[in-house]
């Protein structure tokens, strides 16, 4: 008996050793990994860490991407193929997780996503409307920890080769607002109150202008070529085209004691200026009226504002979970929609962690996510309807959208 088992044991491995590598290493169907979607929602989830990415029109999640918790920032390359996850100030290594969205500008192919790589970094910022910065056309990192803009050369983050950079040292570690223009880099400073002026070619300082104290928050009217950056007492005007270059141009002080953190663009030349936290008011500033000066528009305790991509609608978020959609011209109230619970907690943003729900706009659709019900609503802008409600869990806040049909 023991020697049939023997012999019927011997056979079996006897085939294995014949058939094994045939069937562990032989050709297998290749099947196309591509999706179908129109947007492709991304939102940081502040409970565990991971990036969630949710396929618009179905509403399916389709990714779960883990990065180092928390994260604090999301922001897009020029292109859109890359996402970088910026991690907050809460542990003692600071990190960028480089995701590929899936999306290629050169092709009509859309993919999952995934994360393509992981960085160490310094203190790293410079995300501000949704993409990181840019410098010379080329993305860029600003590692306040260190004082340097970090130029990334190439983008080949889904491979094996090394990452070129370029890099320009600032006056000194800080929380940095940044605008380009001409030839010159313009980095606001926050504790430092000053505005350095890079010249972009040599990296060399070219010029300060000071008396900017908490500076935080900044624009570019296209039309006159002119920066605002938001100081604590008012707004500075710089000028960056002929004689106007490099010049303290105007202050534009403030109507109350409420300062300026970041400005939304409408159109037609008006920003929209507001602050962290709840706010009872926006700023409304036209910059094609001179001298400039702000008018008030009074929201219902907004604790977040959002514009649609071409600035035609205003969007601000109450406490009460409910969605006021305005004119973005005029902030007058087109309608209101309730999308969430109200916002019982205290929700003060510091660097560790975002915590805040976000306003993200595409396609005729805003998107808001609600960190404190665990879920994304999507709302029609033109009819106020609520066409989307999409229950992901944890605690979504950083919202992006991105839009993955082919540009006509």
């Amino acid at each position: 008996m023991l020697r049939i088992f023997q012999k019927v044991v011997f056979l079996v491995l006897s085939l294995g050793l014949v058939t094994g590598p045939a069937l562990s290493h032989g050709p297998v169907e290749r099947k196309a990994e591509t999706v179908s979607s129109t947007v492709r929602l991304f939102t940081a989830d502040v409970s565990n860490g991971e990036v969630v990415v949710v396929d618009m029109p179905s509403g399916d999640v389709v990714a779960r991407l883990s990065t180092p918790p928390y994260i604090m920032s999301l922001g897009f390359s020029a292109d859109y193929e890359h996402l970088f996850a910026m991690r907050g100030r809460n542990t003692d290594r600071d990190m960028v997780t480089v995701i590929s969205t899936g999306y290629f500008s050169e092709s009509d192919v859309r993919r999952p996503p995934y994360v393509a790589r992981t960085l160490t970094a310094n203190t790293p910022g410079g995300v501000r409307s949704g993409h990181v910065s840019r410098v010379g056309g080329r993305d860029a990192i600003f590692m306040e920890g260190s004082a340097e803009i970090v130029v990334l050369e190439n983008q080949d983050f889904t491979g094996l080769d090394a990452i070129n950079v370029r890099r320009y040292d600032l006056a000194g570690p800080d929380h940095y607002h940044y605008l380009e223009a001409g030839d010159h880099l313009y980095v606001g400073h926050l504790s430092l109150g000053m505005l350095q002026i890079l010249d972009r070619n040599t990296g060399k300082e070219a010029a300060r202008l000071e008396q900017c104290p908490v500076l935080h928050g900044m624009i570019k009217d296209e039309e006159t070529a002119r920066l605002f950056f938001a100081c604590q007492q008012n707004i500075m005007v710089v000028g960056t085209e002929g004689e106007e270059t490099n010049k303290d141009l105007a202050r534009i002080p403030y109507p109350n004691e409420q300062r300026v953190g970041a400005f939304h663009r409408g159109v037609k030349g008006i920003y929209w200026g507001f602050t962290e936290g709840t706010i009872p008011q926006l700023y409304r500033l036209d910059a094609s009226q001179q001298p400039y000066a702000f008018t008030v528009l009074p929201v219902e305790s907004s604790i977040r504002q959002g514009v649609s991509p071409d600035g035609e609608y205003l969007l601000s978020l109450s406490r009460a979970g409910i969605l006021d959609i305005r004119s973005g011209d005029t902030g007058e109230l087109l309608n209101t929609v309730t999308v969430a619970e109200p916002f019982v907690k205290e929700y003060h943003e510091h660097v560790d962690k975002a915590i805040l729900p976000d306003i993200a706009v595409a396609q005729g659709h805003a998107y808001v996510s609600l960190p404190h019900q665990g879920k994304i609503i999507g709302v029609d802008l033109e009819t106020a309807e609520v066409i989307n409600e999409m229950d992901i869990g944890g605690e979504p806040t950083r919202l992006l959208a991105l839009i993955m049909t082919p540009a006509s």
